[in-house]
């Protein structure tokens, strides 16, 4: 399996305090700790909790959390994966070993943040939060080299079964299994059950229902827009949606992996468990304009939206200002298109700027990006964060 560089990795091996790692399950949490932590001891905490993975053995958790103690009362640095199964009747005693050694805390689930920092909990104050979301667009482009592999490649545990769109939508049946049981999983770390109305929730989403209010007639929820608001907000949350802001009060939900949405769609749309059959066609377009649109709010440091009335793909503002708006295409823009794009673009922002994934767009606008501009920026970005 090929390993993507991240900028995680470079926070993780110069941390010097006590640190926890959280997210959604399968982003890769695991790789950074093996991989970027030079630690002492390394305790991966079993289903249930009360057993632990310690080396090559599986031993009691009582006597793994002994010897993570021993370990940071010597001043070591010790690494306590999937710590939200670790009962919290050990809290305490952990919390007495503060500020010695440094301990690195990872958990599978959002809610394990608001546990730890409660004003209740005994580990209030010791450590400092690191969210690992799915790897940045621009930094497995830098990396892959490939504008397109590298919206999927973005969740890594995508990277060993998909080397191309096209093949992702040939297994999309195969990946619906995957999807499903990943999605059960996260709902299991955050000790929730995965009811059919998140599940429909989740699928409508990923099918293009973005406004809350849709979600809610589709639904037919008793609680109508406030109880889908709930769901979503829940589900964004836990890390399995993404509210991208628009120009408006609405938030534009997505389902937050570009990968799961694509093969969630082929659910939604086609039933491809059931059926069997690949789907004529995956929204890719879709995600890659969002995806594209992260790294262009990352390198000229401004937020993100996406322009509904207009139906603008992208528009980043700074404060009141809107500074740019983006058109992003998976073909070419001729010099027609690419002209009224830009007089539309302009009536939204201060400049107007044309991306495409195939070549690059006619200069007519104040920014042309084609693969290997967007190639070279998101280069720039992964070299400044120390990536490459």
């Amino acid at each position: 399996m090929r390993i993507i560089r991240r900028s995680e990795c470079g926070q993780l091996a110069r941390a010097r305090s006590w640190t926890l790692l959280y997210g959604r399950r399968k982003v890769g949490k695991t790789t950074l700790l093996r991989t970027c932590v030079p630690h002492d001891l390394y305790v991966l905490v079993g289903h249930g909790g009360g057993h632990a993975v310690v080396g090559d053995e599986v031993v009691p958790v009582e006597e793994a959390v002994r010897e993570v103690g021993a370990v940071l009362r010597r001043g070591g640095v010790a690494v306590v994966d999937e710590f939200q199964r670790l009962p919290t009747r050990y809290w305490d005693l952990v919390a007495s070993w503060s500020p010695r050694g440094v301990l690195i805390a990872a958990g599978s689930s959002y809610g394990i943040v608001h546990k730890v920092f409660d004003k209740s909990s005994p580990l209030l104050g010791l450590f400092s939060p690191l969210h690992i979301d799915i790897i940045a667009y621009e930094e497995v482009l830098a990396q892959v080299g490939d504008p397109l592999l590298a919206v999927v490649w973005r969740d890594p545990w995508a990277i060993p079964h998909i080397n191309s769109v096209e093949e992702l939508r040939e297994r999309a049946r195969d990946l619906a299994l995957i999807a499903r049981g990943l999605i059960g999983e996260i709902f299991t770390e955050e000790d929730r059950e995965l009811t059919d109305t998140y599940w429909r929730a989740i699928l409508l989403v990923a099918e293009g229902y973005w406004k809350s209010t849709d979600v809610a007639g589709a639904l037919g929820l008793r609680g109508g827009l406030a109880s889908a608001s709930s769901i979503l907000s829940k589900l964004s949350k836990m890390g399995v949606l993404r509210a991208v802001p628009t120009l408006g009060r609405e938030r534009y939900y997505t389902v937050r992996s570009p990968v799961l949405s694509l093969i969630l769609y082929a659910e939604a749309k086609y039933s491809v468990s059931d059926l069997g059959a690949a789907p004529p066609e995956l929204p890719i377009g879709r995600e890659v304009q969002f995806t594209v649109g992260e790294m262009l709010a990352s390198y000229y440091g401004a937020v993100q939206r996406y322009s509904p009335r207009e139906d603008i793909d992208v528009v980043l503002t700074r404060g009141r200002r809107r500074l740019w708006a983006f058109e992003v295409k998976l073909g070419p823009f001729t010099k027609p298109e690419a002209a009224e794009a830009v007089t539309r673009l302009r009536k939204v922002a201060e400049k107007a700027g044309l991306v495409s994934l195939s070549e690059r767009p006619p200069e007519v606008g104040d920014a042309s990006l084609g693969p290997q501009e967007l190639y070279q920026m998101a280069r720039e970005l992964a070299k400044s964060r120390g990536v490459i």
